[in-house]
């Protein structure tokens, strides 16, 4: 078998997830799909629970691994200090403003890995992956002294990758926050926390 296939069926539950929650992962289904048998599906995940966790993780990750590969190749065009601000705050703005569905997906895997160590686990190497990736992505610019002083690049990302994710509580219902006014503060502590005052 070969990877093709292993990301075909990966996909397939990805959607199930997306459309029905983890009960919609059924593996005959999801095999006949993908043009295989149940056993080629086990030979991949190893189990129902394998392809879950993996669905999951692929849930979490896949939108942001996508952002970090177009950040990395927006900073790498940066000249100086200011192309540098204007690029993230670019990038943060459209993060901001095109990524409810994808934090949304993120917190119900999230939520899916509450008493499922497994999951958790993988969650949680997922969100060390992530954030190693976009912090490699402007680490160039740490290094010609384009951030502010003293700043520990690996922490402000993740905090400001947590801040994104946490804008899913305005983005869900009737909610009294002002989200124009939430998304100017977002920006205001992004910018404070990578270039200072």
């Amino acid at each position: 078998m070969s990877n093709d296939v292993a990301d075909r069926i990966l996909q397939l539950a990805v959607a199930a997830i997306d459309a029905g929650g983890e009960a919609a992962i059924r593996v005959n289904d999801i095999a006949a799909e993908a043009g295989v048998t149940p056993p080629a599906l086990y030979y991949h995940f190893g189990s129902r629970d394998g392809l879950v966790v993996a669905a999951q993780v692929s849930r979490y990750s896949r939108q942001v691994l996508e952002d970090a590969t177009r950040l990395r190749e927006e900073v790498a065009k940066c000249t100086s200090r200011d192309e540098l601000r204007t690029t993230l705050v670019d990038t943060w703005t459209r993060v901001i403003a095109q990524r409810g569905v994808s934090r949304w997906a993120r917190t119900s895997a999230l939520g899916s890995a509450y008493a499922r160590p497994e999951l958790e686990v993988a969650l949680a190497k997922a969100q060390d992956d992530l954030i190693a990736s976009l912090s490699a992505a402007i680490e160039p610019c740490l290094d010609k002294g384009w951030f502010r002083p003293g700043i520990d690049l690996v922490s402000a990302v993740a905090w400001q990758h947590s801040v994104l994710i946490g804008r899913v509580t305005i983005e869900r219902g009737q909610t009294l926050v002002d989200r124009d006014e939430w998304n100017r503060l977002t920006l205001e502590a992004f910018l404070h926390a990578f270039f200072g005052s």
